[in-house]
């Protein structure tokens, strides 16, 4: 059992296998800086899209919050109602 919570799945391990070694191995300035920006740029797009799935989540726990509110409303309300 890992102590990892957010173990990668071995297809991400080897994309920055694959990214590690390019970069010790480049040479070029020009080739590096490029790579850079397009790592920053997949690192502002993971974060934007996992604020928004933080969102949702929560957004989705609330309403299952207000749901069970109301029927617990509702049960306590048809336990004090007078039976006809």
């Amino acid at each position: 059992m890992s102590t990892d919570p957010v173990e990668r799945p071995l297809e991400q391990t080897f994309e920055t296998e694959k990214l590690t070694r390019f970069i010790q191995d480049c040479q070029s300035l020009e080739e590096l800086r490029q790579t850079a920006l397009f790592l920053v740029q997949q690192l502002a797009q993971q974060k934007a899209a996992s604020a928004w799935m933080a969102s949702r989540a929560s957004e989705s726990e609330n309403a299952k919050l207000e749901m069970l509110a109301k029927l617990i409303r509702r049960s306590s309300d048809d336990e004090v109602a007078p039976s006809s």
